[in-house]
């Protein structure tokens, strides 16, 4: 009978788990981003500036470049997806014409190009297509409602973190016995401080990583230059691999262009990303914790396994605080005895 109940109860908490995923992303999303801003509030309280009154400062620019994100450069990467759609679709539309697809596909022949080359230009341009991708209005409706509803509650959540941290941080430490508390608040200051080092230098090389990619493309002429630059900021937010994803995405996008251009962009992108890693990444990231290449890209695959884009920003500084805990808690122990 015992056992009976303890399963059960298992299985309740783990039902109860499952139907509060979606707030506990919330949650999680919020207070990462809580701690993204907290080295700024931090830099305005030790030049004087009171708690809330510095979280006002940090949260109001972070709101208002968001609402810049939005109000400019949203609707304007809209737009430019419907003409790289149509220059994708011309460009489809005039490789039969090429060279090297009229020797492929006389010496390819189990490679069938002109099927595929078809199928896709009638996926680009039937309009029934595209709207079973998106999967229904009704559903792209539901899911912008849903949208609009998570960042309201996101914002809020991330305003209550980032005013209120220091009164959450000495909550835990009641739990935890008096002896124990002064090297458990060094620990968690110190965990916390990496971990918002880390999201906040991300976020300052995706920014880079964006700008460099819409100064790039729109020398090389393409046709949607600020739609390749929000798509290289979100790729440049994943660990390691995220760069390299978004610059062959680009890549693949300038080839609508030209040839030649596109690998020019590629020779390029090359050299930021060489950049990227050993001058500008060990400077942003340089009071974060260290941590080894193989434990960053293993965290970031399992991250994305199990999470998505998200499960992959989220797993690297997880990661961060156990190397750290291990590093300050888990050593010593075993040293010690």
């Amino acid at each position: 009978m015992l056992a009976t109940l303890g399963v059960g109860a298992g299985l309740a908490v783990l039902g109860a788990l499952s139907a509060v995923a979606t707030v506990l992303v919330y949650v999680g999303v919020a207070l990462f981003l809580a701690l993204a801003l907290e080295p700024a509030i931090r830099f305005l309280t030790s030049r004087g500036l009171p708690r809330w009154a510095a979280a006002t400062v940090a949260i109001v620019g972070f709101a208002l470049v968001i609402a810049l994100f939005v109000v400019a450069v949203l609707p304007l990467a809209v737009q430019q997806v419907g003409i790289f759609i149509a220059q994708l679709v011309e460009t489809l539309r005039g490789l039969p014409d090429q060279a090297w697809y009229i020797w492929t596909s006389e010496n390819l022949v189990a490679l069938d190009l002109n099927g595929l080359l078809s199928s896709l230009t009638e996926l680009l341009t039937d309009p029934r297509q595209l709207s079973a991708i998106a999967g229904g209005v009704l559903q792209v409706g539901t899911g912008l409602i849903n949208g609009v509803t998570a960042v309201v509650i996101v914002a809020a959540l991330t305003i209550y973190f980032a005013v209120t941290l220091p009164s959450m941080i000495s909550a835990v430490l009641r739990l935890v016995p008096r002896s124990r508390r002064p090297m458990t608040r060094s620990l968690l200051d110190e965990v916390l401080d990496s971990v918002g080092r880390y999201v906040s230098g991300q976020l300052i090389l995706a920014t880079i990583n964006a700008t460099f990619t819409l100064l790039l493309t729109t020398f090389a002429g393409s046709p949607a230059p600020i739609l390749l630059a929000v798509i290289a900021f979100v790729a440049a937010l994943i660990p390691v691999v995220g760069t390299v994803i978004g610059s062959v995405l680009v890549v693949l996008a300038t080839l609508t262009v030209s040839p030649v251009a596109a690998l020019v962009v590629a020779v390029l992108l090359l050299v930021y990303m060489q950049v990227e890693a050993y001058v500008l990444s060990p400077r942003v990231m340089s009071r974060a914790v260290a941590m080894p290449g193989v434990l960053v890209i293993v965290a970031a695959l399992a991250g994305a396994a199990l999470g998505g884009v998200l499960g992959a920003l989220v797993a690297v500084p997880v990661a961060a605080a156990g190397l750290l805990i291990i590093n300050r808690v888990v050593l010593p122990l075993q040293e010690a005895r």
